[in-house]
């Protein structure tokens, strides 16, 4: 009940509005997705940890928001795309709950990186969270393909 009513709310400060439905931004999401995926791969490789997080951040951030055109929803807030997509599409069975935990574990170190006045320090295996951002962005990619 809890998150229907962070969700309702998200609604009713504007942070999520209903919009048309469009594959076509779905579609060019899902392209953003991919480049950022790919920044992230090169950032990896040359030992740029803090920006690696920041793209692969961005990978997923877009990759969840074509779902989100797909509904004909535009978000405003981070915060609030997560609670629509637990709602929408985590209790459909189209993102598991470890889909919906990169995607909330990525926002929190893309939130610490970006804005910390200090340079945050980070245990997480940028390897491990590339695959895992790899095979989310492949996942909705299916699915807007697949959605006419």
């Amino acid at each position: 009940m809890k998150k229907l009513n962070e969700l309702k709310d998200c609604f009713n400060k504007g942070l999520l509005k209903e919009t048309e439905k469009s594959r076509n931004l779905a579609l060019q999401d899902i392209s953003q997705s991919e480049f950022f995926l790919n920044e992230a791969f090169d950032l990896i490789n040359l030992k740029k940890k803090e920006m690696a997080l920041i793209a692969l951040y961005n990978s997923v951030f877009h990759a969840a928001r074509a779902l989100l055109y797909l509904n004909g929803i535009k978000e405003k807030s981070h915060y609030c795309m997560q609670k629509y997509l637990e709602e929408a599409f985590e209790k459909k069975k189209i993102l598991s709950s470890e889909d919906l935990s990169l995607f909330d574990l990525l926002r929190g170190l893309r939130q610490e990186v970006q804005y910390n006045l200090i340079r945050i320090k980070f245990e997480e295996d940028l390897n491990s969270l590339y695959n895992k951002a790899e095979n989310f962005m492949e996942k909705i990619k299916k699915i807007v393909l697949s959605n006419k």
